[in-house]
Formats: structure tokens, C-alpha cells, sequence
């Protein structure tokens, strides 16, 4: 593994309102956290994720760290050794790492350029090396709610919710490249079909706990772009799509949807309410920024405030500069 970078020193840290939105006080002491992902694809990328690691627990002190999914770039072998240098980097941390998969941990590993190694097995291998082993993530720390369980083996161990300080976290496993729906491969359309279902389950078990715990907020991460400006979704988001529309009839709090995919910035409110053809102001959505920009947003929650979820862009500034895509 890379050391950390002694030249990650300044951190450019941007407050940006929602459109329309006003800037009020939160809180004494909101929920904060840090969130990255779609990094690092290069080597370079990977002293600065350290180093934005490094500031976030050392310097603001995060209780845990988010990673959003894809860990290395598309084009690059699906290797075990690659998955292995990840889960040592979330390894090395002094505190959990909330991770959830990317498409490029294995769903476009049939890719020529990825290595054309069969998705399910980088799938299992990628189980096996983050999520069987307790010592990578330590989520258990977190008193994370136990995921499905099918003959006493945990069938979808990505799939995990925690609450922390009247928040519930929900990780869920939605990646980009249309979420691995495939018309082409059966193995991999029977794979979506049944991740999908997973999915909504876990939602809906999340959101009774929610309503059961009084959760005053919810936070959602995943890691795919659902494409929410799009008027019709792709089938492989549609159901996940249908059912975000369906948890804010079912949970009357402020929902945050924390994701990646299209490596750009962003925070809005994208979700319509199909009753009214307007976007449900309760839901909000952040996207992480992404390689060849490496960087991440801290998060405050704070259920009492105007602006329920306040959001900071932070990019890491070094002598060595940007890593290259």
C-alpha cells in the first residue's frame, strides 16, 4: 500500500445551499459525517483518498467513513490483489467504513479491458474479502441490523442498515451500467432480477425500522446515478426509482440519497411525486465528486433545521496537484 501523502496539507472546503434554500443554525452538535467514492482509479488518487481519510478522522473527526463504490477504474483487471489493497486501506482505519459496491468491482468485469473475468465470481470474491471478513469494515461496531439470511448464510451481506443518533442509514447495492441488467447474459439478468428484489426488501424492512425506532431522518447510499432527470427510467433503475417514490409515502422524515456513479457534484431535489408532478421537497440527493477529481462531501444532519441536510464539497490541494485520470 501507498504511505500517506505528507504533502496532503489544505483542504477547500465549499458550504453550497440548495437552490432556492436558506442558510439557518443547526444544531449545537448535528450528526456529521464523510463521504467519497469513485476512487481511486489511479495511483496518485490513492495518496489523496488517504489523505482525505487521514483529515476527516484526525481533523473533524468523522464517527465512520462512507465509500460509495468503485474502487478502481473500469478499465483497469479485475484483480483479488486490487480488492485486496482497497480492504487494506479500509482496513487501516481507526474507525467503520460504510461501504457499498460499484460497477466496476465487478459488474463490467467481462469487459475486455477489465480483464473479461465473469462478474458473479469478482461479485462472490468481492463478498468474501469486504463483507466476510469482520475485521475490514467493522461494521459491527455500528450495531448494524443483521442482513437476510437464507440457511443461516447471509444471501446479500451489503445489504445493512444502522441508526446513529436518531438516524438510519440503509447501504444498498444499486450500481451503475444500468445495474447489471444484461438482456444478453442470462446468468447476469437472473442476478439483477434477484438483487433487485433484495433491494426493495431491504428498503422496506429499513423503513419499518425507521417508523418502529423513530428515526427523525433517513440517509440512503448507494452507489449508482439512478438518472432521476430522465422522465422514463432505465429498467434496471425503474423499480429502484419506484421505490424511493414509495418510501416517502411510507416515512414522513427528511430522506438523503447519497451516491455516485456520474463523478460529478451534485445537490438537489430530483425525486417527482407523481401525484403532484413536483419534487418532493423532503428528499434530497448528493452525489460524491469522482476520479479524475478526487474529493467528498461532509454531511450534517440535523432533523430540527430548515435545511435538514447541510452539505460540504471537499477537495484535497497538494504541491504534487490533481491525480491524473
Amino acid at each position: 500500500m501507498h504511505g500517506f501523502s505528507r504533502s496532503f496539507h489544505i483542504l477547500l472546503i465549499l458550504l453550497l445551499v440548495l437552490p432556492g434554500g436558506v442558510a439557518t443554525p443547526v444544531s449545537a452538535a448535528p450528526l456529521r459525517f464523510f463521504a467519497t467514492g469513485d476512487a481511486p482509479y489511479a495511483p496518485a488518487e490513492l495518496s489523496q483518498l488517504q489523505g482525505l481519510f487521514a483529515a476527516a478522522v484526525a481533523q473533524r473527526r468523522t464517527p465512520f467513513l462512507v465509500h460509495i463504490g468503485d474502487i478502481k477504474s473500469g478499465s483497469e483487471p479485475c484483480t483479488d490483489a486490487r480488492l485486496q489493497d482497497i480492504a487494506e486501506l479500509f482496513r487501516a482505519q481507526p474507525v467503520p467504513v460504510v461501504y457499498t459496491p460499484g460497477d466496476n468491482e465487478w459488474t463490467d468485469c467481462h469487459r475486455a479491458k477489465a480483464g473479461g473475468f465473469d462478474p458473479l465470481e469478482r461479485l462472490a470474491r468481492l463478498r468474501d474479502i469486504f463483507f466476510d471478513d469482520p475485521g475490514v469494515l467493522r461494521l459491527a461496531a455500528l450495531d448494524i441490523s443483521p442482513p437476510a439470511r437464507r440457511d443461516g448464510v447471509a444471501t446479500y451481506p451489503e445489504l445493512y442498515s444502522f441508526l446513529r443518533e436518531q438516524v438510519l442509514f440503509v447501504a444498498l447495492h444499486v450500481v451503475g451500467s444500468d445495474n447489471g441488467d444484461r438482456e444478453d447474459d442470462p446468468a447476469a439478468m437472473a442476478e439483477f432480477e434477484r438483487r433487485d428484489q433484495a433491494n426493495r426488501d431491504a428498503l422496506r424492512r429499513a423503513t419499518r425500522l425507521a417508523n418502529a425506532r423513530g428515526a427523525r431522518a433517513m440517509v440512503l447510499l448507494f452507489h449508482a446515478d439512478p438518472l432521476f432527470h430522465k422522465t422514463r427510467s432505465p429498467r434496471g433503475f425503474a423499480a429502484t426509482r419506484r421505490a424511493l417514490v414509495q418510501l416517502m409515502a411510507d416515512y414522513a422524515g427528511p430522506v438523503l440519497l447519497i451516491h455516485g456513479d456520474s463523478h460529478s457534484f451534485k445537490h438537489d431535489r430530483p425525486l417527482i411525486d407523481p401525484g403532484t408532478g413536483q419534487p418532493f421537497a423532503r428528499f434530497v440527493r448528493a452525489e460524491v465528486p469522482g476520479s479524475p477529481v478526487v474529493g467528498g462531501i461532509w454531511v450534517s444532519v440535523d432533523p430540527d433545521a430548515a435545511e435538514p441536510f447541510a452539505i460540504e464539497e471537499v477537495y484535497p490541494m497538494s504541491l504534487d496537484g490533481l491525480g491524473e485520470s
